[in-house]
């Protein structure tokens, strides 16, 4: 829920200044990025204390460990935008540019340069897309510190198959990753992903168009139930396999 609300908040606030202008700035990632907090700064009032220029939203969801999709290479940024590269010194800007990415410029320590990317979540919710802006390289990065779990791996085999909870809503979990949600208003498709923290905790991310929900998971030993916990909070949705 906490990346849908971030989601949510940087569409108020593109749509408020109307990024898509097409006239060009000489700076247009940090122009535009200045207007979107701008703009968004005036909602903070009725937003509580708690809230996040879209900005700093950005930061903070990136803000991790992260591992090269296929290679043996970490980046680590820090929510004070600071981060490594193997070790190797950096310093981050999140931000907006006129074409509506939501962008991450790295400037090495020592170095005449910036590295600045546009940001997509993956299908799994637990990694992000980076596409060079500048002719450089894409990259795809996942969270270092998840395991990821096969759908064979018997911590998570069970989940695959159709689950129903207590208000008729049915689930279908397939094998390649991929899930559909039938309810009352419709259905929705999307993918979702399981995963193993370096805590021990079993978590399910599901993810849709717009963002993405995750939960801790525990199944019954029969494989039959199935509980789920938003983190954070003590409200358990349980659902049955049919």
């Amino acid at each position: 829920m906490k990346r849908l609300i971030v989601t949510m908040l940087l569409a108020t606030a593109i749509s408020m200044t109307g990024c898509a202008d097409s006239k060009k700035s000489d700076t247009p990632a940090a122009s535009t990025t200045n207007e979107v907090d701008a703009a968004a700064s005036k909602l903070k009032d009725s937003a509580g204390d708690g809230y996040l220029l879209p900005s700093e939203s950005v930061a903070k969801v990136v803000a991790k460990k992260w591992k090269v999709d296929g290679e043996n290479i970490v980046y680590d940024l820090k929510t004070d935008g600071t981060g490594t590269k193997d070790g190797e010194a950096f310093t981050f800007e999140c931000g907006f540019d006129e074409d509506n990415n939501i962008t991450l410029a790295i400037i090495p320590d020592g170095k005449d340069e910036k590295l600045t990317y546009a940001i997509t979540t993956d299908s799994t919710g637990y990694g992000i897309n980076l596409k060079s802006l500048d002719g450089g390289e894409d990259l795809r990065l996942l969270q270092a510190d998840v395991e990821f779990l096969d759908m064979s791996d018997e911590r998570a085999s069970d989940i695959v198959g159709i689950w129903s909870d207590e208000s008729g809503n049915k689930y279908e979990f397939r094998k390649n990753g991929k899930m559909k949600i039938k309810g009352s208003s419709g259905v929705t498709e999307g993918t979702y992903s399981a995963v193993q923290n370096e805590e021990g905790t079993l978590l399910l991310n599901l993810v849709v168009s717009g963002g993405s929900l995750e939960y801790e998971y525990t199944l019954s030993d029969d494989g039959n139930t199935l509980n789920l916990v938003s983190p954070g909070t003590e409200t358990v949705h349980s659902l049955t396999k049919e």
